[in-house]
């Protein structure tokens, strides 16, 4: 047992070093409630439209890590949402309108630097005591004919009823009344993942109302959960991250690192446990048709679908899992200490101090979680850019 706890508590400096403060979350929950009260204020251009303002991404998730260097930005994204119908405006004048508003509160607020419009967001680079990319997505709601098609397709309502159009200045009918706009459902997906990270989180939440730091459970924000998979998605960031620091043109996205975690979390006991059951059973959650890697709240959505266009795209996912895959093997295993060192040296870039790790001379390797799921095994590598 202390031979685990020993390794256990490896893992444990690791997501401490990668995590970022509760001010930082604190920080980023206030710049979204700063926007949203510009966008609401009277002399809005847009306070009419009911402009709400939420997270998406890590910052809703939980799950954001330190940037390698210590000068390096945090992505903070967001959703705008008004209430237009796509049946009597364009993706271009919703865009737009976003605009306007965008930057007049960076003039108010004195940004150094203006806007800068994306294709489908407006960004704006906070830089003070802690830098944040401010990624601003507008949006309007999806329409009954999707929400209809989404419940079809077993998604559940509550999770369905979150989706929403938005815009890019890629679709070919940016500047035209359409009803074939992008869709995503970033709360949607923050709510199937908060399900499972709230589902063996109970402890946690307990001690936290009988700490009164909350009154409820429905006002615990998921970064106060700090749960295995939370901690596992951090980690395996973090080592993606330092795989492709040199060229992160092939990276894995988070999404799919979050996504293919998520179906492969199955909790064992330990985060030890855990990560090497999670690491092992992510390729399985790969499909060999369409949709690859499919999103859980739109089953029509893929996110590996850069995959079908550049075949790199899935080598360098499989390279970098097969690392992943054996640096986590080797911490979970391996009785000599040095060799754990170098493999969190050059797999995480962490000052993590090993030096008390114990030598184990009967340890099996945790156990592993079958699953029915079919295991995708890619042909080997080939030549970049064939």
């Amino acid at each position: 047992m202390n031979q685990i706890m020993n390794r256990e508590q490896v893992l444990i400096d690791i997501v401490e070093k990668l995590d970022i403060p509760r001010s930082y979350y604190e920080k980023a929950k206030d710049r979204a409630q700063s926007l949203e009260d510009w966008l609401l204020r009277p002399a809005s251009t847009v306070k009419d439209l009911n402009p709400q303002v939420y997270p998406q991404g890590s910052f809703r998730y939980g799950t954001v890590i330190r940037p390698i260097h210590e000068d390096g930005y945090y992505d903070l994204d967001l959703v705008v949402t008004f209430d237009l119908s796509k049946s009597t405006t364009t993706q271009k004048e919703v865009k737009r309108l976003l605009g306007v508003e965008v930057k007049s509160y960076a003039l108010a607020k004195q940004f150094n630097d203006s806007p800068d419009e994306k294709n489908r967001c407006w960004r704006l680079n906070y830089a003070d005591e802690v830098n944040f990319h401010m990624d601003i997505l507008p949006a309007v709601p999806a329409d009954e004919l999707q929400l209809l098609e989404r419940i079809e397709l077993s998604v559940p309502a509550d999770l369905a009823i979150h989706e929403i159009a938005i815009t890019d200045l890629r679709h070919p009918y940016y500047e035209s009344i359409c009803s074939d706009w992008f869709s995503s459902n970033p709360r949607g997906f923050a709510k199937w993942f908060e399900h499972r990270a709230r589902k063996y989180a109970t402890h946690r939440i307990q001690r936290l109302i009988e700490s009164r730091a909350y009154a409820s459970v429905e006002e615990i924000p998921p970064y106060e959960l700090k749960t295995d998979l939370q901690r596992i998605i951090q980690i395996m960031k973090r080592h993606r991250d330092i795989y492709f620091a040199e060229d992160a043109t092939y990276a894995p996205i988070s999404m799919i690192i979050t996504t293919l975690g998520t179906k492969a979390y199955s909790p064992m006991g330990s985060l030890l446990q855990d990560l090497v059951n999670v690491v092992k059973l992510m390729p399985t959650f790969i499909k060999d048709d369409d949709p690859r890697i499919e999103n859980p709240v739109n089953p029509k959505e893929d996110f590996a679908d850069r995959w079908k266009s550049d075949e790199n795209y899935e080598i360098s996912f499989y390279d970098w899992h097969n690392q992943l895959l054996s640096d986590v093997h080797l911490i979970a295993t391996s009785y000599d200490t040095e060799l754990i060192q170098e493999s969190i040296d050059s797999g995480f870039h962490l000052n993590v101090d090993v030096r008390t790790f114990t030598p184990a001379t009967h340890f099996s390797m945790p156990k592993v979680v079958t699953s029915t799921s079919p295991l995708v095994i890619p042909s080997g590598p080939k030549p970049w850019g064939l």
